[in-house]
């Protein structure tokens, strides 16, 4: 892969996006290309945190699990995202499990390559204390929704979260999400069962507030699943 392309895969991550050319450039010329088959593990919790990893092709889910076995999903990552960068810059062992869902292309960068690089370009280190920041305040934001909101205003906050980053607009105005997630990983991002997510979203189709396909949904009123939140916030 040319250094070209690496640069313009390294400028579509949310890491990276806004840097200057030249500095694009020099991260690029630190990544390196991993496949890996539907399932493979990528790492998992108390591994070296020794690299960083970008999403080019498929998804990669992050998972939690207790001493008792039961696993908690805590994200699920499309191409153009990034993970792992709290482990590239404090070096300490990964706080969770990661593996490919469906066959996966990252870009990998070592954390020995990437903290040279940071010292060489200061601006560097600030634009990812900001990116930072940014990824801290919304895992604040989900413990308190998880603490204080309703499931069904929690999945309408979701999906609607999932239509902003990920939706595409169909010939009759609806939001076509396009991030292909099941019933079941919706469940586990919100820490309930399928059965109850189902529960939730048959509900609004009969509403025609969505549509239901195969491992999408169709966004058809949004003000309507705003007002569900609204609802669960004033609870």
């Amino acid at each position: 892969m040319s250094i070209d392309e690496l640069t313009r895969m390294v400028a579509g991550t949310y890491l990276f996006a806004g840097l200057d050319d030249a500095t694009l450039a020099r991260v690029a010329a630190l990544a390196r290309v991993r496949r890996l088959d539907d399932g493979a593990v990528l790492f998992q919790k108390g591994d070296e945190g020794d690299a960083l990893y970008g999403v080019l092709e498929g998804k990669i889910r992050i998972t939690a699990s207790s001493p008792g076995g039961r696993e908690v999903v805590l994200n699920i990552l499309e191409p153009g995202e990034v993970f792992g960068e709290i482990a590239l810059l404090d070096g300490l062992p990964r706080t969770a499990d990661a593996a490919a869902l469906g066959a996966t292309r990252l870009l990998t960068i070592r954390r020995g390559d990437f903290v040279a690089l940071m010292e060489a370009v200061p601006l560097l280190s600030i634009h990812l204390l900001g990116l930072l920041c940014q990824r801290l305040r919304a895992m604040s934001e989900r413990i308190e929704d998880a603490a204080f909101l309703p499931l069904p205003a929690r999945l309408a906050k979701r999906l609607l979260m999932l239509e902003r980053n990920y939706g595409e607009t169909l010939a009759d105005g609806s939001r076509r999400i396009a991030m292909a997630i099941s019933q079941s990983e919706l469940g586990q991002l919100l820490g309930t069962s399928r059965e109850s997510i189902n529960k939730h979203l048959q509900s609004w189709r009969r509403e025609g507030w969505i549509a239901l396909e195969r491992r999408h949904v169709v966004i058809r009123d949004t003000a309507a699943l705003e007002d569900v939140i609204s609802d669960g916030e004033l609870a």
